[in-house]
């Protein structure tokens, strides 16, 4: 690679994230892998994970300066562990994770105590689907299992680094000198340290989904059956069985839909978004996050919502993933020439009314950037970007 520029190298996992970016810092280069996975069912394979393992490793001499997890959905870290026979022959100086990722969370933001609730929702819902209580979409099932919560992934994660803890960042908080020099700055945008604040009364995600997953137990727990709302009873149609009328009623009372996405959302908008400074570059690396956390980085982090020569698009291209103003202010059109966007996704996999990704926002970015990428359009095992 040219020794005076930061390449970012996309790997091709599917429905998923996982990039490696490589930057010069004096005489030296760091390596920071960023996420490593893919969505289970229609979202992809593990096969192609054991060649991005072994690349990562021949790239960096088996030496990552840092690893990031953006946030806990398996299309962000299902590769780590399924790959750790590499990683753990290899070298790991730091791990960075969002706040909410803390052992002691909860703890410390005991307001925030819905996003657990919600994940013990999530946990029960694919109980009920295992038992074949409930019929839903492949689509719908991947969207499922991407969000339950594994702790055997998490505590992999953090035990790499051999002896420094992980970090666990949210806006505002410092990671300057771990790994780099003061010649690279990282500034962390999001999350917020408290994530009641996307979601719940009051907040800016809008309607507060625990009517749908109050049946969890005040401390997360999954305890006790779904509480199933009161709702009109009508006559079983006479083209249903008994069977499938009473499947039908109890999917439609349980609302599990609604809380489902609502929990993807939840998760999406904890992703650790951070902007990284070398060489007189801008990149912006965003996980996830939604329109929720957009709007807290637009009202918190205003002066670093500037354009920007490297984005990687959030939420694999979804329509809720990159406000048309935060477009305006990270790709101006005028700047077409100096920027370069990536989308990690896959056709086909979420969304028939909204898919992802949305054409109308690839329309978009395009008349924004002199280069996007898309892993959704090559069969290479990656793709090579400078800046």
């Amino acid at each position: 690679m040219p020794s005076d520029k930061i390449r970012i190298r996309v790997y091709n996992v599917g429905f998923g994230d996982c990039l490696l970016v490589t930057v010069p810092d004096g005489t030296v280069k760091r390596n920071i892998l960023i996420d490593f996975g893919n969505a289970p069912g229609k979202g992809g394979s593990n096969e192609p994970f054991k060649a991005i393992a072994e690349n990562v490793r021949d790239e960096t001499g088996g030496h990552l300066d840092a690893i990031v997890m953006t946030h806990e959905h398996l299309d962000h870290l299902e590769g780590f562990r399924s790959q750790k026979r590499v990683f753990d022959r290899m070298t790991v100086d730091y791990v960075w994770m969002g706040l909410p990722s803390h052992p002691n969370y909860y703890r410390d933001y005991p307001t925030a105590v819905l996003r657990r609730r919600m994940r013990a929702f999530a946990r029960r819902f694919s109980q009920q689907m295992r038992r074949g209580a409930v019929e839903i979409a492949p689509s719908f099932e991947a969207m499922v299992l991407n969000n339950l919560t594994n702790v055997e992934r998490m505590d992999y994660l953090r035990k790499l680094p051999k002896n420094k803890p992980a970090l666990y960042l949210a806006r505002g908080k410092s990671v300057r000198s771990k790994p780099f020099s003061n010649k690279v700055k990282i500034r962390v945008l999001a999350p917020e340290k408290d994530v009641s604040v996307y979601y719940g009364a009051g907040g800016h995600g809008g309607a507060n989904p625990l009517g749908i997953v109050h049946a969890a137990a005040a401390d997360g727990s999954a305890g006790g059956d779904w509480a199933f709302p009161s709702i009109k009873r009508v006559r079983q149609p006479s083209n249903l069985s008994v069977t499938d009328w009473t499947r039908l009623r109890k999917t439609i009372q349980t609302g599990g839909v609604d809380a489902i996405r609502a929990i993807d959302k939840a998760e999406n908008n904890t992703s650790l978004v951070f902007l990284l400074e070398a060489d007189g570059k801008r990149l912006l690396f965003t996980g996830d996050a939604e329109v929720e956390s957009w709007h807290f980085i637009g009202t918190k982090s205003r002066k670093h919502m500037k354009p920007v020569d490297f984005l990687k698009v959030s939420h694999h291209g979804s329509a809720n993933g990159t406000p048309s103003d935060v477009l305006d202010k990270l790709l101006p059109v005028k700047r077409k020439k100096h920027a370069t966007v990536v989308v990690s996704t896959k056709s086909k996999v979420y969304g028939t009314t909204n898919p992802v990704p949305d054409a109308d926002l690839l329309k978009e970015l395009k008349k924004r950037c002199r280069k996007l990428v898309s892993t959704d359009k090559t069969k290479k095992r990656w793709v090579d970007v400078y800046v």
